[in-house]
Protein backbone atom coordinates (compact mmCIF):
# COMPACT_ATOMS: atom_id res chain seq x y z
CA UNK A 1 0.00 0.00 0.00
CA UNK A 2 1.48 3.33 -1.00
CA UNK A 3 0.64 6.71 0.39
CA UNK A 4 0.56 9.70 -1.93
CA UNK A 5 0.99 13.22 -0.64
CA UNK A 6 0.19 16.45 -2.51
CA UNK A 7 -0.63 14.71 -5.76
CA UNK A 8 -3.57 15.41 -8.02
CA UNK A 9 -6.49 13.03 -7.50
CA UNK A 10 -7.62 10.93 -10.44
CA UNK A 11 -11.43 10.73 -10.44
CA UNK A 12 -11.26 7.55 -12.54
CA UNK A 13 -9.39 5.63 -9.82
CA UNK A 14 -11.98 5.79 -7.06
CA UNK A 15 -15.70 5.26 -6.65
CA UNK A 16 -18.12 7.36 -8.66
CA UNK A 17 -21.25 9.26 -7.75
CA UNK A 18 -23.49 6.33 -8.72
CA UNK A 19 -21.72 4.10 -6.22
CA UNK A 20 -22.29 6.73 -3.53
CA UNK A 21 -25.99 7.04 -4.38
CA UNK A 22 -26.61 3.29 -4.18
CA UNK A 23 -24.74 3.03 -0.89
CA UNK A 24 -26.70 5.93 0.58
CA UNK A 25 -30.07 4.52 -0.57
CA UNK A 26 -29.29 1.08 0.84
CA UNK A 27 -28.09 2.66 4.10
CA UNK A 28 -31.32 4.68 4.44
CA UNK A 29 -33.57 1.68 3.67
CA UNK A 30 -31.86 -0.55 6.23
CA UNK A 31 -31.85 2.27 8.79
CA UNK A 32 -35.61 2.67 8.36
CA UNK A 33 -36.19 -1.11 8.46
CA UNK A 34 -34.73 -1.44 11.96
CA UNK A 35 -37.42 0.50 13.91
CA UNK A 36 -40.18 -0.68 11.59
CA UNK A 37 -39.13 -4.29 12.09
CA UNK A 38 -38.92 -3.81 15.83
CA UNK A 39 -42.24 -2.03 16.46
CA UNK A 40 -44.45 -3.15 13.58
CA UNK A 41 -43.35 -6.60 12.47
CA UNK A 42 -41.90 -7.89 15.74
CA UNK A 43 -38.69 -9.24 14.16
CA UNK A 44 -36.28 -11.09 16.46
CA UNK A 45 -33.53 -9.10 18.12
CA UNK A 46 -30.73 -11.06 16.42
CA UNK A 47 -32.06 -10.03 12.99
CA UNK A 48 -32.21 -6.37 14.04
CA UNK A 49 -28.65 -6.62 15.40
CA UNK A 50 -27.47 -8.06 12.07
CA UNK A 51 -29.22 -5.22 10.20
CA UNK A 52 -27.59 -2.70 12.52
CA UNK A 53 -24.16 -4.23 11.89
CA UNK A 54 -24.69 -4.13 8.13
CA UNK A 55 -25.83 -0.53 8.45
CA UNK A 56 -22.67 0.45 10.34
CA UNK A 57 -20.50 -1.09 7.63
CA UNK A 58 -22.52 0.78 4.99
CA UNK A 59 -22.13 4.00 6.98
CA UNK A 60 -18.36 3.55 6.85
CA UNK A 61 -18.39 3.07 3.07
CA UNK A 62 -20.80 5.99 2.51
CA UNK A 63 -18.58 8.30 4.54
CA UNK A 64 -15.36 7.22 2.80
CA UNK A 65 -16.96 7.56 -0.63
CA UNK A 66 -18.29 11.02 0.21
CA UNK A 67 -14.85 12.14 1.43
CA UNK A 68 -13.26 10.92 -1.79
CA UNK A 69 -15.87 12.64 -3.96
CA UNK A 70 -15.52 15.90 -2.04
CA UNK A 71 -11.73 15.82 -2.41
CA UNK A 72 -12.04 15.22 -6.16
CA UNK A 73 -14.61 18.01 -6.50
CA UNK A 74 -12.62 20.61 -4.60
CA UNK A 75 -9.32 19.60 -6.22
CA UNK A 76 -10.97 20.17 -9.60
CA UNK A 77 -12.26 23.59 -8.50
CA UNK A 78 -8.87 24.58 -7.11
CA UNK A 79 -7.07 23.72 -10.34
CA UNK A 80 -9.36 25.79 -12.54
CA UNK A 81 -9.23 28.96 -10.50
CA UNK A 82 -6.29 31.33 -10.29
CA UNK A 83 -4.91 32.27 -6.91
CA UNK A 84 -3.92 35.81 -7.89
CA UNK A 85 -7.28 37.17 -9.11
CA UNK A 86 -7.87 40.61 -7.66
CA UNK A 87 -4.41 40.86 -6.20
CA UNK A 88 -1.65 42.95 -7.73
CA UNK A 89 1.46 41.05 -8.62
CA UNK A 90 4.32 42.29 -6.48
CA UNK A 91 7.82 40.92 -6.37
CA UNK A 92 8.50 38.82 -3.29
CA UNK A 93 10.10 40.61 -0.38
CA UNK A 94 13.49 39.36 0.77
CA UNK A 95 14.36 39.84 4.41
CA UNK A 96 18.06 39.61 5.19
CA UNK A 97 18.95 38.98 8.80
CA UNK A 98 22.72 39.36 8.40
CA UNK A 99 24.32 42.75 8.95
CA UNK A 100 25.18 44.52 5.69
CA UNK A 101 28.90 44.65 4.87
CA UNK A 102 30.68 47.80 5.97
CA UNK A 103 31.24 49.87 2.78
CA UNK A 104 34.01 52.05 4.25
CA UNK A 105 36.29 49.01 4.69
CA UNK A 106 35.60 47.88 1.14
CA UNK A 107 36.50 51.33 -0.26
CA UNK A 108 39.84 51.41 1.64
CA UNK A 109 41.05 48.25 -0.06
CA UNK A 110 40.44 49.71 -3.56
CA UNK A 111 42.70 52.79 -3.08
Amino acid sequence: MSFRYNEELDPNEGPGFGCFVWQAILFAIILLLIPVGLFTFGWPVWLLAVLLGIDMVLLFFVSMTSVFLLRVFFADRRGGRGRDIGVTKQPPRVIITDAPPDESKADEGND
